[in-house]
């Protein structure tokens, strides 16, 4: 093989294998994120105490 054939595989495979490495990176990060909370559905906010209700009502919490 010529050399400058071999020199631009190298490099095309180094480009690759740093692609690779950050996707794999990126899919590690997510699958390692916590998932975010929603908040309680209406009928959940309805089977809560009602102290509990006025709390969440105070602190901004949907209630639909």
């Amino acid at each position: 093989m010529r050399p400058d054939f071999h020199y631009e595989l190298m490099q095309a495979r180094v480009t690759d294998l740093r692609h690779h490495a950050h996707r794999d990176a990126l899919a590690r990060a997510v699958g390692q994120a916590r998932p975010a909370r929603t908040p309680p559905s209406g009928r959940a906010v309805a089977r809560l105490p009602a102290a509990t209700r006025r709390m969440l009502a105070v602190l901004g919490a949907r209630s639909t």
